[in-house]
């Protein structure tokens, strides 16, 4: 096979024999790679491109350990994103320091088992092994809710569920109850706990274990009040045609305007009073505005 070393490069990227070394990659190496050796590869995609300029503007060049590889053929079968990255360097001096490994087994990733993909709960539990996939799951809406940008992602798991851990496992507990003696709510959980633990942050428990004992005995049929009939009435007139999120969005408004009502009147004797145009965004005050703040 002929060899394809360029002056440009310390390596030849064609190679029979399956090695792996250390050496230091410049804009210009990274330039030069793409335009010679990456004829077998996945679409590029823009955005991966600017996540890796985040992280690298964020958490400096990390050695994370995960290889340029070229299969036999001397084609790129990964980091074509992070070399891209590189090859945008303006200064062409600069150097990256790498893993690259040669003489990878072609079409091997339509053949092998596909890696697991890393979610944020792997990271949250590679640091903590309580966390519960639940509890991750709660995070997860927990931040949508509040509209956080970045939303929940492996790079802010871990800082994320150590701001939030006592209240969602608080949380947890506080709703189990509800939750294993009613199912019309099952597919909920998350959005639930998200609610419980915004409300528990912010001194509100009380209210949460009432509304939830209040919501209970109206699903189970043992007693009703004007504001959990409201809620039921509403829940089901106005989401058995949307989809999951649309649904989730709007209970944990529902939610939001119960504990409003609650902290008016805790037995519940007061009306709901909502509609679909009361419940938009920018129309919601109270607690909804205070969890987004």
């Amino acid at each position: 096979m002929k060899s394809t070393k360029s002056s440009i490069l310390p390596f030849d990227p064609i190679s029979l024999e399956y090695d792996s070394f250390v050496t230091f990659i410049t804009p210009p190496m990274a330039r030069y790679l793409l335009e010679h050796h990456n004829f077998d590869n996945r679409e590029k995609k823009p955005a991966q491109v600017n996540k890796i300029a985040q992280s690298v503007d964020t958490f400096g060049w990390l050695l994370d350990g995960k290889g340029i590889c070229f299969n036999t053929d001397g084609n790129l079968t990964e980091k074509q994103h992070t070399l891209t990255y590189i090859s945008r360097c303006t200064d062409d001096d600069k150097q990256f320091k790498v893993v690259v490994t040669r003489g990878c087994v072609k079409d091997a990733f339509s053949k092998a088992a596909a890696d697991k993909p890393r979610r944020p709960h792997d990271e949250i539990w590679r640091k903590d092994k309580s966390v519960l996939p639940s509890q991750s799951a709660i995070l997860g809406d927990l931040l949508k809710r509040k509209g956080n940008k970045p939303s929940l992602d492996i790079n802010n798991a871990v800082y994320q569920w150590s701001i939030w851990k006592k209240y969602i496992q608080k949380a947890e507990i506080l709703c189990n109850e509800f939750h294993t003696k009613t199912t019309d709510f099952s597919t909920q959980t998350k959005t639930i706990g998200a609610w419980a633990t915004l409300c528990i942050n912010a001194g509100c428990e009380e209210e949460v274990i009432i509304f939830l004992d209040l919501l209970k005995e109206e699903l189970l049929g043992n007693s009703t009040t004007r504001l959990t009939k409201d809620f039921m009435n509403y829940w089901k007139e106005y989401t058995w045609k949307e989809g999951n999120e649309p649904r989730l969005k709007i209970l944990y408004r529902l939610l939001c305007v119960s504990l409003d009502k609650i902290i008016i009147n805790p037995n519940g004797a007061i009306a709901l009073n909502m509609t679909p145009s009361k419940l938009m965004d920018k129309n919601l005050s109270g607690t909804y505005q205070k969890f987004l703040a």
